[in-house]
């Protein structure tokens, strides 16, 4: 049963990982994977950004992005997703193992693991962070085997135990919890045998050189420095302390592994002492919520073992077993039987605007465009035509200032004007618009907006190059945003001073984006629209006949019978090619007494429209009005 059990909790931590690609970091680091292997080295500075091209770059993760620009150039991003997963699994793998060794029941472990795989799925993405778990894990085992090892083999164990921080130093910064832990280790173990634990102390120390067995050296911890400071200037979501309306099953978790290490007898301190330092830590910073938990788990599956044969017999292990296999396979099947793909195992599309992309690169905006941090990453990554970007969520690679001015929510649109000037942002790219507080900085009378769909917004300066861009495709709207409400539409009754758009074609503008946010062609819909057809001739003609065709209808379902004549007559005059224009005009001809007009205007469109329902509906009505 043990092995069956193991097999059923790695099925289920695979199903959380194979999933489609949504974590924005992996594409800035494939692209520095790129350059390091076309350079034969580390960059050393910022190359990608316009903004700070020559800052230095304080790179801690480069064996990762090497290794993820390999997968990339020989499976795409789902080979990303699947050697994803498989670290995943095989540090798992190695936890059901630290636990068994440490007295745990394979239920119990396999239920404590399964728990922490839940408290923190949301860390199962590919950045270099997984790196830090396998060795989270390696260390649990070493420590546990340098406990009960002879002295030849503990030396063995202290080669590979350095070895083991070598390699992790090279791939995530996260190496820094090496030492840390052989520390705590120690001191755990020197207060449980009340002497010095000589080979974990030195091991420590040792381990607190191999960090530095990188490329970057002591820069390490410059970054690891950058960290306590940058959240301050600029919020980063994973720097937060943990909390109950975000983080539950993370501090649920907690709970219970306390609660799981009252019942360990006797207590080991060095067990229990790296587990408490990595507790406080998420709590202070959620990032580190995934260290903790499977540093954690053992604990909690030794304590679930005290419940003695409740857990242990054959029927709990069938239970289990089974559980975690339906956890696993269920949804794949169930997704397979409503004709979905089991696995799709590419881009997540939804975590990047795709489209507004195109929309600038097919417009050329893309050589000075302001972007955010994620948007700025998938820039980096996709391909030619490639540009420099304003930032991505390389934060060593930006000054402190540079943080600060991204961090700021008090900005006025002055001030957020003046710091593009300074940048030379001529464009400007934002994503998930009905929660970006950028939204609102960009002042109409200097920017139009040209694109607005899918969450997505994009700016250019008004500007001679951008001047027929702007004709074309310019939005009569600007944004607000509050804390609470998050972005607010604003229509811009109007017109900038600056915009090359028509008056009239202005209105119409403002009339169609009314009509949208008030879900109906309400009253101020309707004045817009009255705006721009004021000035007879004033609209491009197609753009004429199909407002007035549209406006038609509505005062034909309103019953405003006069209105709707003169306006599908204008629409038609106008070259409106539509034949529901036509019946709407025939129709208002009849319910104002014009039989003879409205039976000739039936007749047309029974003509135009031969072996079309609505040709027999005009054949009908004309038998109606002999």
């Amino acid at each position: 049963m043990p092995a069956a059990l193991l097999l059923a909790l790695l099925a289920a931590v695979a199903a959380l990982a194979l999933e489609p690609l949504s974590e924005s970091d992996v594409f800035f680091r494939v692209r520095c994977g790129q350059e390091i292997l076309a350079r034969h080295a580390l960059p050393g500075r910022n190359l990608f950004s316009f903004t700070y091209p020559d800052h230095p770059d304080l790179d801690t993760a480069w064996l990762f992005e090497v290794g993820a620009a390999l997968l990339v150039r020989l499976g795409g991003l789902p080979a990303l997703v699947v050697a994803k997963t498989a670290v995943l699994v095989a540090t798992f793998a190695g936890a059901f193992v630290v636990c068994r060794r440490r007295g745990a029941g394979p239920v119990a472990s396999a239920l404590a693991l399964a728990a922490a795989a839940l408290a923190v799925r949301e860390r199962f993405v590919e950045r270099p962070h997984l790196f830090s778990l396998a060795g989270d894990v390696a260390l649990l085992a070493l420590i546990d085997a340098l406990a009960v090892a002879d002295t030849a083999r503990a030396r063995r164990l202290g080669v590979a135990t350095l070895a083991t921080v070598i390699l992790w130093a090279n791939l995530h910064a996260g190496v820094f919890l090496a030492p840390v832990l052989l520390a705590l280790a120690a001191l755990g173990a020197w207060l449980d045998d009340r002497r010095p634990p000589l080979a974990l102390a030195w091991l420590a120390g040792g381990a607190a050189l191999a960090t530095l067995a990188t490329p970057v050296g002591f820069g390490l911890y410059r970054y690891l420095g950058l960290h306590l400071v940058l959240p301050a200037l600029h919020p980063v979501d994973e720097f937060r302390a943990a909390t109950w309306i975000s983080d539950a099953p993370l501090l649920l978790f907690g709970i219970a592994a306390v609660a799981g290490g009252t019942f360990v007898r006797p207590r080991v301190a060095r067990v229990l002492l790296p587990a408490v330092a990595l507790g406080v830590l998420a709590l202070r910073s959620v990032r580190f919520g995934a260290d903790f938990a499977l540093v954690a788990a053992p604990i909690l599956a030794v304590g679930l073992g005290r419940l003695g044969a409740r857990i242990n017999g054959r029927l709990p292990a069938l239970t289990v077993a089974a559980a975690l296999a339906a956890w696993a396979v269920g949804p794949r099947v169930l997704a397979a039987r409503q004709g979905r793909p089991a696995f799709a195992l590419g881009l997540d599309e939804s975590v990047v605007p795709l489209d507004a992309i195109r929309f600038a690169t097919e417009h050329g905006l893309r050589a000075r465009m302001y972007n955010d941090f994620e948007i700025g990453s998938y820039l980096l990554f996709e391909g030619p035509p490639r540009h420099p970007v304003f930032v991505d969520p390389r934060l060593p690679a930006y000054p402190p200032e540079f943080h600060a001015l991204l961090g700021r929510a008090d900005l006025t649109r002055d001030e957020w004007n003046a710091a593009m000037e300074r940048y030379g942002v001529d464009a400007a790219l934002l994503a998930y618009a009905g929660l970006n507080r950028r939204v609102a900085w960009w002042d109409p009378a200097r920017w139009a907006l040209v694109y607005r769909a899918n969450d997505a917004r994009v700016f250019v300066r008004r500007s001679p190059e951008h001047r027929a861009l702007i004709a074309d495709r310019e939005v009569p709207a600007t944004f607000s945003f509050t804390a609470a409400e998050g972005t607010t539409t604003l229509p811009v009754t109007d017109r900038p001073a600056a915009s090359p758009v028509s008056q009239c074609e202005w209105q119409r503008r403002l009339g169609d984006l009314l009509f949208e946010l008030d879900d109906a062609a309400s009253p101020r819909a309707r004045a817009a629209y009255a705006r721009a057809l004021a000035d007879a001739g004033c609209l491009e003609t197609s753009r004429e006949a199909k407002l007035c065709a549209f406006l038609g209808a509505l005062e034909l379902e309103a019953l405003h019978f006069d209105a709707a004549d003169t306006l599908l007559t204008r629409a038609i005059s106008k070259g409106d090619p539509e034949l529901t224009t036509r019946a709407n005009r025939a129709f208002a001809w009849e319910a104002l007494g014009r039989r003879f007009d409205a039976a000739t205007a039936w007749a047309d469109v029974a003509a135009r429209g031969r072996g079309t329902p609505l040709a027999d509906v005009a054949t009908k009505r004309i038998a109606a009005l002999k």
